[in-house]
């Protein structure tokens, strides 16, 4: 058996217009909206023909691991070297006067410690798309999300728009940090009907995974490798469909963690771009920072290809269970991005105009700033800068 998702739309605006192929599904409205639906179905590929056939089916992927984009050890930086808060100084957090209120914002990772001091008047709505409950015993969505909106713990700031009074949380990962494509999916559609201004993801699509799977199944390791690509695009191809869905009024800003998989502590040459899904047509990746000396660089994790950088090293946020830790990676930088992010939401409000997908982009982009970053590198390593607040 194999399990396979399938992708619907119930509204019946989106259709293939040519049922023989799964390539090519469109809206018949380009303005009017849709109801997705996600399917996990467990079959043969012997009974594939009638599902490939029906009519309603957009689009068909076998399940692919996922894998979180956790915390990177770093030797050069101890914990008791880290000077908390430098990243919000580094976004201009501390300097603008906005704070995020009125904004919404989703989250997809691990859960959340509700309870934790850093959300207290925080309005929490939860969606579980693992099986495991919303409780977060891993502890990095609660540190991403202390990142994101944290009130102060025991007198230290740690988030960056604590004016937010509406999270969104929706567990797509189990504790151990490894799972399925089928939640993470689920989890985004959740999000997405929910209406936030941005959604915020640090989990990547696990090809190695699958790859070493199939071969302890007795696959040849070339049929492996191209069974799990295949498997990778179909998701990857899902998640764009539902990223060009009308699924809400206003469509959200999605971001992305660029991904912790580059190498450079061995060799200069060990880097690779953005992890998918953050490497999807939609999504906004952010790739990480840090302090080297009087300079700001990608640390030796960081994968290239961000559109956008934010501080991603020596990060002190929430612990599950109380109290704080130190972490890096660039799940970190993802919080401060999301974080400012929302600031930009309050920002146009206040000007009165519309908060959707395309204007944080614009807002995040035309205002981040390459200063202090080593000018020896290229945008393929930062991107368009460091995120700044209003």
């Amino acid at each position: 058996m194999t399990r396979f998702i399938a992708l619907r739309d119930r509204s019946g605006n989106w259709h293939r217009p040519a049922p023989a192929t799964l390539r090519g599904a469109a809206p018949r409205d380009a303005e009017a909206g849709a109801d997705p639906e996600i399917d996990v179905l467990d079959v043969p590929i012997s009974q594939l023909r009638d599902v490939i056939n029906a009519s309603d089916l957009l689009a068909l992927a076998p399940a692919v691991a996922t894998r979180l984009i956790g915390s990177e050890p770093l030797d050069e930086l101890r914990d008791g070297d880290t000077v908390a808060g430098w990243g919000l100084e580094a976004v201009g957090a501390k300097r603008s006067d906005l704070t995020g209120a009125g904004g919404r914002v989703a989250l997809l990772g691990t859960g959340i410690d509700a309870h934790h001091p850093a959300f207290h008047g925080v309005q929490i709505e939860a969606h579980d798309s693992t099986g495991s409950g919303i409780e977060d015993a891993n502890g990095h969505g609660t540190h991403l999300a202390g990142t994101v909106l944290g009130r102060d713990v025991e007198g230290l700031r740690i988030g960056v728009a604590r004016g937010l009074d509406r999270l969104l949380v929706a567990k797509a990962m189990p504790d151990d940090g490894h799972g399925s494509s089928e939640s993470f999916l689920r989890a985004f559609l959740w999000a997405m009907r929910q209406g936030p201004d941005i959604i915020g993801f640090s989990l990547c699509f696990d090809t190695a995974f699958e790859i070493e799977r199939l071969t302890e199944d007795g696959f040849p390791l070339t049929l492996a490798t191209a069974a799990a690509q295949t498997a990778y695009r179909g998701n990857l191809r899902i998640f764009e469909m539902l990223l060009a869905m009308k699924v809400a009024a206003t469509a959200p800003l999605v971001m992305g963690a660029v991904g912790d998989d580059s190498r450079r502590m061995v060799s200069p040459l060990f880097e690779t771009g953005p992890a998918a899904p953050a490497a999807a047509r939609g999504v906004l990746s952010v790739g990480a920072l840090i302090h080297d000396g009087d300079m700001l660089r990608p640390p030796v994790f960081s994968n290239a290809g961000p559109a956008l950088s934010a501080p991603g090293a020596g990060i002190v946020s929430a612990r599950a269970g109380g109290g704080v830790r130190t972490l890096h990676g660039t799940a970190m930088a993802l919080g401060h991005a999301v974080g400012i992010a929302a600031l930009w939401a309050e920002d146009l409000r206040r000007s009165g105009r519309q908060v959707h997908a395309e204007a944080l982009a614009a807002a995040l982009l035309g205002h981040a700033t390459l200063q202090g970053i080593d000018p020896a590198l290229f945008s393929l390593n930062v991107g368009a800068g460091m995120v700044q607040a209003p």
